[in-house]
């Protein structure tokens, strides 16, 4: 089965959001770091007002909570700012910079995964190599090891070409015994 592609930027953040779905460590840092530190920060805004109008707390533990609200409050900006930025420039990285012709493909049969950028390189993988495998609606991921991946988007596959995918996976991908 060959696949021809390009991929966009919106595939290359389908493939990452992916990515973060897959591990549990991965969400629990995404949704710290998305939903409950902007959280913390707007109470920290509604509370440190009332602590500095009562007299009740000392000045020592106040330099500390605004010490820690500051923080929250910047970390609330700065993640989002700097995933998005990061994310644009290893979306850049993936084309090479002397490279004009942005089209991928991908063949995969039996014995191997052949990753190729027309004209400029070519990689293949044994199924031995694969030690993982995701797929949604948007993107396709053969995992290499725990962190890095190769990916295409599943949009490019027509439905019989993702049943043979799935077969291609159930057959070879090797389970790993722990």
């Amino acid at each position: 089965m060959k696949i021809s592609y390009t991929i966009t930027l919106d595939d290359f953040k389908a493939a990452q959001r992916l990515s973060i779905r897959q591990k549990l460590s991965r969400r629990i840092i995404s949704v710290l770091l998305n939903i409950v530190v902007p959280i913390l920060a707007v109470l920290g805004l509604a509370v440190d007002p009332y602590l500095h109008l009562t007299d009740r707390t000392p000045n020592s533990v106040l330099i500390v909570i605004t010490g820690i609200q500051l923080l929250l409050i910047y970390l609330s900006f700065a993640v989002p700012i700097s995933r998005y930025l990061q994310t644009r420039k290893a979306f850049k990285r993936i084309y090479p910079p002397t490279r004009i012709d942005r089209n991928f493909s991908i063949d995969i049969d039996d014995e191997r995964i052949l990753s190729a950028m027309p004209g400029y390189a070519e990689i293949t993988f044994l199924w031995t190599a694969i030690v993982a495998f995701a797929q949604d609606e948007k993107a396709t991921l053969f995992y290499l090891d725990n962190s890095g991946f190769l990916f295409f988007p599943t949009h490019t596959l027509s439905p019989d070409q993702r049943t043979e995918l799935n077969d291609l996976v159930a057959r070879n991908l090797v389970r790993k015994q722990k």
